[in-house]
């Protein structure tokens, strides 16, 4: 478990850069790029799936002259939808406040 610590920079050096704009932003380990990636396709493929889904029992419910048949799978298709959106929320979000 030895890992490789980069030298840091003097106080004043990292006050000048801080100044000008520039932050130093630690690199990601490969794991942890590799679980982000993975995350966010399922977050992704989870929304469009569950918006496609509730366009198509809206359709299923147009044609049926707006009867609900089973207002169950129309909870689950938002529960999807709302999972993957917000999962990729809060995935910016922590990418946003490294």
């Amino acid at each position: 478990m030895n890992k490789e610590v980069p030298t840091r920079k003097s106080l004043r050096e990292r006050v000048a850069d801080r100044k000008r704009g520039i932050h130093d932003v630690p690199p990601m380990s490969e794991r942890k790029s590799k679980l982000t990636k993975v995350l966010k396709r399922f977050f992704v493929i989870t929304q469009y799936l569950g918006l496609l889904l509730l366009v198509l029992s809206l359709g299923g419910i147009v044609t049926d002259n707006y009867e609900l048949k089973n207002v169950n799978l129309i909870i689950l298709y938002c529960s999807m939808f709302l999972v993957g959106r917000f999962g990729i929320i809060v995935l910016k979000s922590f990418h946003m406040f490294k």
